[in-house]
């Protein structure tokens, strides 16, 4: 997601995302945290979600969108398309586990390096999987990243190591 920067008075903004964002904790913040994570992927009507939409859509996540989103599953061995309703405890853990520590990680290295800060600088985190590795070799197991149109954009996966 591409964003921008603005001032506005206490209360002034009105916009439905921002508000939803505000309610909720960040995942960079000691109130996101595994009681937390756990309400979210045990909400009934999220659990019939596949976890692109789980992570990607309504800010139920402030802040993580479908660039951060191809990572963070990556890390944790799972899917894009997989539903959240499939998760066994396991992956449950691996999810937040790579959603706490991919986001630490790219916060702590100035971004992703497919965009851009103020000042035109890429970030230093190296995304492991996007447009730039899209028909190159998995960091883990070499087979080729494909990419596919899911829901109104694209996912980036190893059909090896994130089986459906």
């Amino acid at each position: 997601m591409y964003g921008g920067l603005g001032a506005f008075p206490e209360g002034g903004l009105d916009n439905p995302y921002y508000k939803v964002a505000k309610e909720k904790p960040s995942p960079l913040s000691t109130e996101f945290d595994r009681a937390y994570f756990d309400t979210l992927v045990s909400t009934s009507e999220l659990r019939k979600l596949s976890l692109k939409a789980f992570l990607a859509t309504e800010q139920r996540i402030p802040g993580l969108g479908n660039g951060v989103l191809q990572d963070i599953l990556f890390n944790a061995e799972l899917h894009p398309k997989k539903k959240v309703s499939t998760l066994t405890a396991a992956e449950k853990t691996s999810l937040f586990n790579a959603v706490r520590n991919t986001l630490f990680s790219m916060a702590s290295k100035g971004g992703r390096d497919t965009e851009l800060d103020l000042f035109g600088n890429p970030g230093s985190y190296q995304t492991i999987l996007s447009k730039n590795t899209v028909n190159k070799p998995c960091p883990i197991c070499g087979t080729l990243i494909k990419k596919e149109a899911y829901m109104g954009g694209s996912i980036y996966y190893c059909e090896k190591c994130q089986r459906l």
